[in-house]
């Protein structure tokens, strides 16, 4: 199941405040175990999982962040789509030692480890696409930003025609 039924409408949230990323996690985590996407343990295992392998992606010029746990914590997959009202540091996956501001985030829950390699190459080639990732920042209602995250391009073939053009 690796295509845009995972970006979740439910689980999308636009213009979050928090102060950092911590708060940010207590305020999804809540809503992935209310709705059952995720065990009660979630928000522990998310801080775990943080602490040792930071998600920001120090992309350009956009950095996003893409927390999750392993496949234990989740009861059904998703991706959430989330975009702050203000930046908050989060240390880079690249380079534990650095922070960088983080305006958006892409909360995954898999249950299939296989699957997560696969979604990462999505994710990573969609981040790259600066006119996409700035109509994220751009939308103006959580329908909107929902329907444009669910909008990446997820198809193999049609990244490698974009790719070699």
């Amino acid at each position: 199941m690796l295509g845009k039924e995972m970006v979740k409408r439910e689980l999308t949230r636009l213009d979050v405040e928090v102060e950092n990323y911590s708060e940010l996690f207590e305020i999804m985590a809540k809503i992935f175990v209310d709705l059952g996407y995720a065990c009660d343990e979630y928000l522990e295992r998310l801080h775990i999982r943080e602490a040792s392998f930071p998600t920001a992606l120090p992309v350009e010029p956009y950095p996003i962040a893409i927390p999750h746990t392993g496949a234990k914590a989740i009861l059904k997959p998703f991706i959430a789509p989330v975009r702050l009202k203000k930046a908050v540091k989060w240390n880079q996956m690249s380079d534990v030692e650095k922070t960088t501001d983080v305006r958006m985030a892409f909360f995954l829950g898999f249950k299939d480890p296989e699957e997560f390699v696969d979604l990462l190459q999505v994710l990573m080639f969609n981040f790259e696409r600066t006119d996409w990732v700035r109509s994220l920042f751009e939308s103006n209602s959580e329908d909107e930003f929902y329907q444009l995250a669910s909008d990446m391009i997820w198809d193999v073939d049609e990244r490698i025609d974009l790719c070699c053009k």
